[in-house]
């Protein structure tokens, strides 16, 4: 009886194993898939951003504008993409706390751009 259960604990681990390897792989190739994507749309992200993620509308600091700027023109440093990271991550809450869903899809594509700018810079 105590063999039937060690080979079924057994059993069930290799299982488990063999599942999360196999959704691990697929988790990759959607991640492979869609930086191209992002980044493909990276004009319309941040024309998003300005048109519907500010806020309050239409309020936009002359820092947060030339983080945006320096965003546009891929001349933004390492510790400058943290800074508007952190900026739009207060942004993302108000934008919850609003109930404000265009700006709040809009800050998470930006968020999203960010965040693969910064993977790809740091490779």
């Amino acid at each position: 009886m105590e063999l039937g259960i060690i080979i079924t604990l057994i059993t069930i681990a290799f299982s488990f194993g063999i599942w999360f390897h196999r959704i691990s792989n697929r988790l990759d190739r959607v991640d492979k898939s869609l930086i191209p994507l992002v980044l493909l749309h990276k004009k319309e992200l941040i024309e998003y951003y300005l048109e519907k993620g500010i806020l309050p509308n239409p309020s936009i600091t002359p820092r947060k504008q030339y983080l945006i700027d320096r965003l546009r023109t891929e001349t933004i440093s390492l510790a400058e993409y943290q800074e508007l990271s952190t900026i739009l991550k207060r942004e993302k809450e108000e934008a919850k706390r609003a109930n404000n869903t265009d700006a709040f899809v809009a800050i998470l594509g930006l968020i999203t751009l960010i965040a693969i700018l910064v993977s790809l810079s740091k490779e």
